[in-house]
């Protein structure tokens, strides 16, 4: 957990600068990364926990496959940009609601609907809450019987602890020197991916944030955790996991998903 010492970043703000982006050809390729996650094109009659739903782009790619979604996220200016853009983006807007609230939080989450969820979804949410062991073990609670779980964290690499204190220092910073921190690693984040992966970093935002945003998000995010895959393996398998499909972090530190059919309860 944070102490009130340490920094935490404004995710609800760099959500909410990212959405001014947010365009039907985006909200087409997050449908096309949750049908890719999921194996479906048909969410139709399923329910759907998006737990950090930052600008709301993936409930509202979930709703668009027909999915009733139930948006949460810590930071409300998070939630109403989330609102604002399935106001503006969904037909009929009543399928997804959103509401300000921490999976860590037992009086939250007893606020949600008692009907438990076919899908719980969060990508790159957990391991920013400062308990990301209990904050999996609450998502969890919230899966049917049967029903899929689909998140994303960190992979543990042998530079992970450099950027503790890089991440506390940026949110320590006044605003113009965040802007400097910034600029400083723009380019060497850029090439850096593009060594990597030799695709075009500006056009790699299968999940829906763009290159610059994503470059402020992962600078500042903190509190922050990570794990190898084989760490969350024997985690998630530990929590009820029977079948656990694992799609690598395009970089040393990115990313790994986990896609996982839950015991039957």
């Amino acid at each position: 957990m944070t102490t009130p010492d340490q920094p935490i970043f404004d995710f609800g703000q760099n959500w909410a600068a990212f959405s001014e982006l947010i365009t039907a050809e985006r909200i087409e390729q997050a449908q096309a990364s949750l049908v890719n996650l999921l194996g479906t094109t048909d969410l139709n009659g399923k329910t759907f926990l998006d737990i950090g739903c930052g600008s709301g782009l993936f409930s509202i790619a979930a709703a668009c496959l027909g999915a009733r979604v139930t948006g949460i996220d810590l930071d409300p200016i998070s939630v109403a940009t989330s609102q604002k853009n399935a106001q503006k983006w969904l037909d009929d807007h009543t399928t997804v609601s959103f509401s300000a609230a921490s999976i860590l939080n037992p009086d939250h989450l007893a606020l949600l609907d008692p009907d438990l969820f076919d899908v719980v979804y969060s990508w790159g949410v957990l391991h920013h809450t400062g308990n990301m062991t209990l904050a999996l073990k609450n998502a969890v609670k919230f899966i049917k019987p049967r029903g899929t779980l689909v998140i994303s964290i960190y992979n543990r690499h042998f530079t992970s602890p450099i950027w503790v204190p890089i991440k506390k220092f940026f949110n320590w910073l006044p605003e113009w020197g965040q802007r400097g921190l910034i600029g400083l690693f723009t380019p060497i984040i850029f090439i850096a991916k593009f060594l990597v992966t030799g695709k075009n970093p500006l056009k790699m935002h299968r999940h829906g944030m763009d290159f610059r945003h994503n470059v402020i998000d992962w600078l500042g995010g903190y509190p922050y955790e990570y794990a190898s895959v084989s760490e969350m393996e024997a985690v998630l398998t530990n929590l009820g996991a029977e079948k656990i499909r694992v799609i690598p972090a395009q970089v040393p530190t990115g990313c790994n998903e986990f896609v996982c059919q839950m015991e039957n309860k």
